[in-house]
């Protein structure tokens, strides 16, 4: 269900038990995400070169001083319901939030679809852990050395390591030469779509922000993979994203123009 709670109105609608209930769910899920594996529009995917050259030129008009940039990427922390084994709870034990998380890195695009990520790590991960757990740096790196594609991401991530990567900054040194001024500033306005993001992410799918149950037979990965796809299924046939809304507004309009189209069918 889309928020947690009790099974009782779908048991009184189908006149199931809790248990069957239970397992048509675990199928249903299951069958959801092959679909959505299936559909081109939900899938999770690089784009191609020419998308990415597009994308660089929309952010270059918004942002002169990005030049190349196409992404911005961040991490995402999700509760996740304590283990019983000690070992165990102290992998997705996180000493800097003082809970227990399960760590997601997500990489948006200007469409507002997430073009890469890396899911279901355990929270005491840093967030350029699990992009090299996920090998999202690997996959973010191919399109650079293509495409010359940078991203814009927070002091989370490696830069050092990772020369296709603009670190945002809340402060800059005053001697600093006038070209990374610019840079610092339009990359920290940047990230912020990035919240947005994840914004978005969070407010489609308010479950989320519960708990997760601690289990060891694939479920929770099954539910992160499925939400996100079903994030690029919505982002991209039913809109109403604001990354994709400032970026690219035409793309907006006509999604509005298309659902006033089914609305005159119905």
């Amino acid at each position: 269900t889309r928020t947690r709670g009790s099974l009782y109105a779908l048991q009184l609608v189908f006149g199931l038990t809790g248990s069957v209930l239970s397992l048509f769910l675990r199928y249903g899920r299951r069958l959801l995400l092959r679909v959505l594996k299936a559909e081109p529009g939900s899938r999770i995917q690089m784009p191609s070169i020419e998308e990415i050259r597009d994308y660089q030129e929309i952010v270059w008009r918004l942002y002169p001083s990005l030049n190349g940039v196409w992404f911005v990427m961040d991490g995402l922390k999700l509760y996740l319901q304590q283990c019983g084994v000690g070992p165990i709870q102290a992998c997705f034990y996180n000493g800097w939030q003082h809970d227990h998380y399960v760590s997601n890195i997500f990489a948006f695009a200007p469409s507002g679809l997430i073009v890469c990520c890396s899911i279901n790590a355990p929270g005491c991960m840093h967030d350029s852990s699990v992009a090299d757990y996920g090998k999202v740096y690997d996959k973010l790196e191919q399109q650079y050395v293509v495409t010359g594609g940078k991203g814009v991401v927070d002091s989370a991530f490696s830069r050092r390591r990772h020369g296709f990567l603009i670190k945002s900054s809340q402060t800059v040194a005053t001697n600093a030469p006038r070209r990374q001024v610019l840079v610092q500033r339009d990359a920290t306005s940047l990230r912020q779509t990035a919240e947005w993001g994840m914004r978005g992410f969070q407010g489609s799918f308010p479950r989320l922000k519960d708990r997760f149950m601690y289990e060891e037979t694939g479920e929770r990965m099954l539910m992160l993979l499925t939400t996100v796809h079903l994030y690029n299924f919505r982002t991209r046939y039913v809109g109403l994203n604001q990354i994709r809304s400032v970026f690219l507004p035409h793309l907006e309009t006509n999604t509005g123009n298309e659902i006033l189209g089914w609305n005159n069918l119905i």
